[in-house]
């Protein structure tokens, strides 16, 4: 490929993506789209504030937990009845002398389908307090319930720390230290692992609406692309266009025209949900609304703390390299045809091999939610391309995936796009002017040395 390949390439461009744009469809889908990303929000803060007396009751709601077993070795006297007090908890019993040791009775817990946790609190002069709440594997307590007491049990603990010592200089600075927790989970094999690969349920919507959202821009551009080009040789408008532009910049041009109309829907889609956090926060603000639906706001709205400019840089030139790679599958596929009729037979492989991919994100999803030890397959979908497209960008954004792997599975998706244009390039040059049975598989090398099948 030299750079005469990509002649008329602005003029194919432009006119791609401004026939697009103005395409009743393009407006129609993108008005909903915000509309749609906009009211989503205030639509459930509003139930949340009709159902205000409800959420009260929601409140009191009893926990799934039913024995909290104690081991304090900081010497200090806690009244665990005061967080017993609380209606969440009036039917949890707190142990504090049991005839197990700690490590026996962990043994116990690892293999029972125990509703049950183990809570040891240890103090370091140097990391402070530290509590480590185990669970069984097969336990039924919610991520929710485990967060939630979590943070009642932060709060609870520090107030009975305050309360039951005369606090001095000394014993100030020994008061001052953070109170650290980390959930370990009892495994059937004996092992004990850190709850670090699960995810709680704010983040399960934003990796699975993220990755839907990904989908649809991306079936959207394939199949723009993929009628356009299998239009074009069906109607023999294609000979028309060969007169003044190289076929390599008819191909580029329309993959091009069709990225930058996904990066508008999802720049303006976004920007309506954004946009729609900053009003939700002010309309909670003072309001008694839906414990629920001001969590999802403030998850979403705190989300952005977190965000680096790095990382952002990252996601994006991921998202836009993953709608890429699908787009030029697309181009492939509808070069592989000489008439339109024949275009939903060679959607097939495409369709299955996408629906196969999105199911693998899901699932990935889906077990990140309900349990641990999922590293290997969750590296492979985030840096095997096909899968990557749809959920390493969101798993980026929630900090599931590090920068490092972030960056290794944006090199391996812009080597993949780059061989994917090559190829596609080989088979729209070669059958251009091609009026035959729809290319296969097996002859994709013969194309790769510009031979014409015949």
């Amino acid at each position: 490929m030299n750079k005469s390949e990509f002649r008329g390439f602005k003029q194919v461009f432009m006119f791609e993506f401004m026939t697009g744009i103005q395409k009743t469809g393009f407006k129609v889908f993108i008005a909903i789209l915000c509309a749609v990303a906009f009211l989503t929000m205030p639509i459930m803060l509003l139930i949340g504030k009709i159902k205000g007396d409800d959420n009260a009751v929601n409140d009191k709601l009893l926990s799934a937990i039913e024995e909290v077993y104690i081991y304090d070795e900081t010497g200090l006297s806690a009244d665990y009845g005061q967080l017993g007090s609380k209606d969440k908890y009036r039917e949890v019993s707190f142990i504090t002398e049991s005839s197990l040791s700690y490590s026996e009775a962990v043994n116990n817990l690892q293999n029972k389908k125990d509703n049950s946790l183990i809570i040891r609190t240890e103090y370091d002069s140097e990391k402070g307090f530290n509590i480590t709440i185990v669970h069984s594997s097969k336990s039924e307590i919610s991520d929710q319930d485990l967060k939630t007491f979590e943070e009642d049990y932060q709060d609870f603990y520090r107030q009975e720390v305050l309360r039951s010592l005369n606090v001095s200089e000394e014993e100030y600075e020994y008061l001052s230290e953070d109170i650290s927790i980390t959930i370990m989970k009892a495994n059937k094999d004996g092992s004990f692992s850190e709850d670090g690969s699960r995810i709680s349920y704010e983040d399960y919507f934003v990796v699975l609406a993220g990755l839907m959202i990904v989908f649809m821009f991306i079936n959207m551009s394939v199949g723009n692309v993929a009628t356009s080009i299998a239009t074009e040789k069906s109607s023999r408008v294609i000979e028309f266009l060969l007169t003044g532009t190289r076929p390599l910049s008819l191909l580029s041009g329309k993959i091009a025209a069709r990225l930058l109309e996904s990066v508008i829907m999802a720049f303006a889609s976004y920007a309506s949900y954004f946009l729609s956090q900053l009003v939700c926060v002010f309309l909670i603000a003072g309001e008694s609304v839906s414990e629920s639906a001001s969590d999802n706001v403030v998850v979403i709205s705190s989300m952005w703390e977190t965000i680096t400019f790095s990382k952002l840089i990252i996601v994006v030139l991921y998202f836009v390299a993953g709608i890429a790679l699908y787009t030029i599958i697309g181009a492939l596929t509808g070069a592989s045809v000489s008439k339109l009729e024949e275009l939903q037979d060679a959607y097939k492989l495409y369709s299955f091999v996408m629906v196969i991919c999105v199911y693998a994100d899901m699932f990935l999803v889906i077990m990140m939610l309900s349990s641990g030890g999922v590293g290997t397959f969750q590296n492979f979908c985030t840096i095997f391309p096909l899968t990557g497209a749809f959920l390493t960008p969101a798993l980026i954004l929630t900090g599931k995936v590090g920068m490092i792997t972030g960056i290794i599975a944006l090199v391996v998706l812009i080597i993949t796009v780059v061989i994917a244009f090559v190829l596609a390039a080989a088979v729209y040059e070669s059958m251009l002017l091609y009026q035959g049975k729809r290319i296969r598989a097996k002859d994709l090398i013969a194309l790769m040395k510009k031979q014409v099948i015949a």
